[in-house]
């Protein structure tokens, strides 16, 4: 028997919420049919069980024959119950969600004075929340336009609120337009999602025309995001960004603050791939700060791209005692499939950087590198320990080995070109003449123009 949907839905309560959902399904507000009690009561004790509807349809209507249509219905008033639940628990959440269904029904009966008073009441813990998000920017909206059906119903002939409902809804659509666009520039480069997100240019416009709107926490927050990031701003506008997050990221949801740290610190990333190093320092702060927050975590584990990207700035900045702290004390908010093989891999490249070639190749013999991002990175250090070391051998074996994986995988997206300039430019590092300055100077030109290589620095120390 498939699982009903409603058996599905109980399995994602919490046992509190199992109780909650039991006085909720007994009170004759909200249910007057005793089998639907009987049916959660059922489920509470039997779950594990395997599922025969008969035998189920006899526990909960003892004194009715089962018939297959009446199974049905019980299951469907059933999931339409649980389905009731679920959003009466989402409205007690949020007393501001509650007020736009009371005005609305106030509104209905008429009931004037009342309405009055509840309107006052939701603008002033509309103005008590002290959050920055686009979602309570629609909620004025919301409010303004219950207002607004108000006065129209009760006086065509009087002045409305039309200017306030048109001005909230804007900085709602600006708001939520902007971060959009920023969202979609983080899937583009974490996973090559691409979208259209129209009207920039149209905002862009009216931000010149109405620069009052940028007071607006959100709007001034991501139209600083959209302008440093999405759009590659330099480094006043990402100083901008900076700001404006320092000022109003206490009045964001962790998840809304976490992406913006995340694109904040992807905009430092690409400037040190361009080759301005100071912006070093500055993804390692923003780090420090999202870390000592907690904005880094998903699901309670950092991201194996953090973990990595913030021991390479560590290291990068010589910082070779907080990263073996950060190593040992992080490494088990990794998820359980990385917590041996990455940090192995990131103690290697810690010995490395402190010159400890050997300490550094055998820890890279312990990494489990089945994930590409691993694969690479284990064989990129081998490179460099193999040829630093003068082990031709066993470096022109690697480098044939990175050919055939390449050749193989051909879905790595934008990090694939990386690594086929990573492949030629040391095949011809390898073949170059000690007196052949003139192919050296070639070689390094060619790495000085090529944008999307990452390993710029090391491969331009081997040339000199």
């Amino acid at each position: 028997m498939k699982t009903p949907t409603a058996f599905q839905l109980l399995r994602a309560l919490t046992p509190t919420e199992l109780n909650q959902l039991d006085a909720f399904l007994s009170s004759p507000a909200f249910n007057r049919r005793l089998e639907m009690v009987r049916l959660l009561a059922w489920w509470q004790n039997n779950r594990h069980e395997k599922l025969d509807k008969k035998k189920i349809f006899r526990q909960v209507m003892p004194d009715k024959p089962y018939l297959s249509q009446d199974w049905y219905l019980l299951i469907s008033r059933f999931t339409k119950l649980v389905e009731s639940f679920l959003v009466w628990q989402e409205l007690q959440q949020d007393e501001l969600e509650q007020y736009p269904f009371l005005l609305r029904n106030l509104r209905r009966r008429r009931k004037a004075r009342l309405f009055q008073r509840s309107m006052k009441q939701a603008r002033a813990l509309h103005q008590k929340r002290r959050e920055h998000t686009a979602y309570l920017l629609y909620r004025a909206y919301d409010l303004e336009q219950e207002y607004y059906d108000y006065i129209a119903s009760h006086n065509r002939q009087a002045s409305t609120n039309l200017q306030e409902m048109s001005d909230r809804l804007d900085e709602f659509f600006i708001a939520e337009k902007l971060k959009q666009a920023c969202l979609e520039h983080s899937r583009s480069i974490a996973n090559q999602e691409a979208y259209d997100i129209y009207f920039l240019e149209a905002i862009e416009h009216q931000l010149q025309l109405r620069p009052a709107l940028l007071a607006v926490p959100a709007i001034q927050v991501y139209h600083a995001c959209y302008r440093a990031v999405v759009r590659g701003g330099d480094r006043s506008t990402f100083q901008r960004l900076r700001q404006a997050m320092e000022t109003h990221q206490h009045g964001f949801p962790k998840q809304e603050i976490r992406d913006l740290y995340l694109l904040a610190i992807n905009f430092c990333i690409h400037a040190l791939n361009r080759g301005e190093e100071g912006f070093a320092q500055e993804a390692f702060t923003l780090y420090g700060q999202s870390l000592q927050q907690g904005y880094l975590l998903e699901d309670g584990h950092i991201p194996e791209s953090t973990f990595g990207n913030i021991v390479s700035l560590g290291l990068k900045l010589n910082r070779f005692d907080w990263v073996t702290d950060f190593i040992r004390e992080r490494a088990c908010f990794l998820r359980p499939e990385f917590q041996k093989s990455l940090p192995s891999y990131a103690l290697a490249k810690l010995a490395y950087e402190q010159r400890l070639l050997a300490e550094a190749l055998q820890l890279l013999v312990t990494v489990e590198a089945r994930q590409p991002f691993l694969y690479f990175g284990a064989k990129t250090l081998q490179l460099k320990v193999f040829y630093e070391l003068g082990e031709w051998d066993a470096l022109d074996s690697l480098l044939e080995s990175l050919r055939v994986y390449l050749q193989r995988h051909p879905d790595l997206g934008y990090h694939r070109e990386h690594y086929l300039l990573l492949l030629q430019f040391a095949r011809r590092l390898l073949q170059l003449s000690p007196v052949d300055q003139q192919a050296r100077a070639a070689l390094r030109e060619e790495i000085n123009d090529a944008k999307a290589f990452r390993e710029r620095e090391w491969f331009l120390r081997q040339l000199e």
